[in-house]
């Protein structure tokens, strides 16, 4: 760190904690003596370069950014939406969960891409379906968009009405998380919740977790079943991406026997 950028640190910290209602509940939430806190707010002292990864980390944030300039660290780091207008508990929650996308999000950037998402059909036993999701961030946001097809595969494309679901992903502890919310208003809306296991590298092609969901049938059971992602590329989006996806018999040479041997029969019902 060169000294004379230090005086840029106290204005961007103030900027972060901004959010917070009080410095004692800024101090608890990043682990730091309120008192020792008030310091490097006022000027009167800088971190350890330890703190200042914590801090930064706990922010989204690389160290070298609380260095920047007022107008270069406005570019890196802007303040999270919040609601308002409800219960207090319950608007901490939802502001926590806000939070925690922008503090995830460049531990979530390596998993942007575009990737093949397998399952076990429940409608059809014993077929597998394959879908197209893009992972993508916005801002401080990540998304995913998926589109999926519940025809065979290679049928006639003006046959095939894709379904089309956009969600957010969060990043929890060691988990990453899915939710999307569909026709809402309408009787076959639903939410769906989908949990993943990192890889031990970001750079390991393939996703394993559980999707929970609910089925458009007239009862609408619920169920979970095993749900693989398998990187297609970085990206952007190809038509041969989309193509490819629909329902496939088990044996079709198409689905690789990698993801095979992970794909769990039959689909559970809760």
């Amino acid at each position: 760190m060169r000294r004379q950028d230090h005086h840029h640190f106290p204005r961007n910290l103030r900027t972060l904690l901004g959010q917070y209602p009080t410095v004692s509940q800024a101090a608890d939430e990043l682990g730091i003596n309120r008192q020792q806190l008030n310091k490097y707010l006022n000027g009167q002292g800088m971190p350890s370069l330890v703190t200042l990864q914590s801090i930064a980390r706990h922010f989204g944030l690389g160290p070298d950014d609380l260095l920047l300039p007022a107008e270069r660290f406005a570019q890196r780091w802007r303040p999270p939406p919040r609601l308002v207008g409800l219960p207090a508990g319950t608007a901490r929650a939802f502001n926590q969960l806000i939070d925690n996308m922008a503090k995830t999000r460049l531990a979530l950037a390596p998993y942007c891409g575009v990737y093949h998402a397998y399952l076990a059909s429940r409608a059809s036993p014993g077929k597998i379906i394959r879908a197209c999701s893009v992972i993508g961030q916005d801002g401080d946001v990540t998304t995913i968009k998926t589109v999926y097809f519940l025809t065979n595969a290679g049928e006639q494309r003006k046959a095939r009405a894709p379904n089309k679901i956009n969600g957010i992903v969060q990043m929890l502890g060691e988990r990453i998380y899915m939710f999307d919310v569909q026709n809402v208003g309408k009787p076959h809306a639903r939410i769906q919740s989908v949990i993943l296991y990192p890889p031990p590298l970001p750079s390991v092609p393939v996703l394993s977790g559980i999707l929970l969901t609910a089925n458009n049938a007239q009862m609408r059971p619920v169920y979970s079943t095993q749900i693989i992602f398998q990187r297609v590329s970085n990206g952007p989006l190809r038509k041969s991406d989309l193509a490819s996806c629909g329902v496939y018999g088990s044996d079709a040479p198409e689905i690789p026997d990698s993801i095979l041997r992970m794909i769990r029969f039959p689909v559970m019902p809760l």
